[in-house]
């Protein structure tokens, strides 16, 4: 399984949580969302799909 990092995005009550790989989306989310906490991980596996890159067809 190939490893990779990853930023992850936490409320500090734990009810929200959120990771990430793509650079776009973790600038989008610092902008959007700075009540959130952010810190970097290690994920296992394939890449993400993700949205803001790679829309639907």
């Amino acid at each position: 399984m190939k490893r990779r990092k990853a930023i992850e995005f936490y409320s500090l009550d734990g009810e929200e949580n959120y990771a990430g790989d793509c650079p776009r989306w973790i600038a989008i989310t610092r902008r959007v969302r700075p009540d959130l906490r952010e810190r970097m991980v290690i994920v296992y596996g394939k890449p993400w799909d993700c949205y803001c890159c790679h829309p639907l067809h």
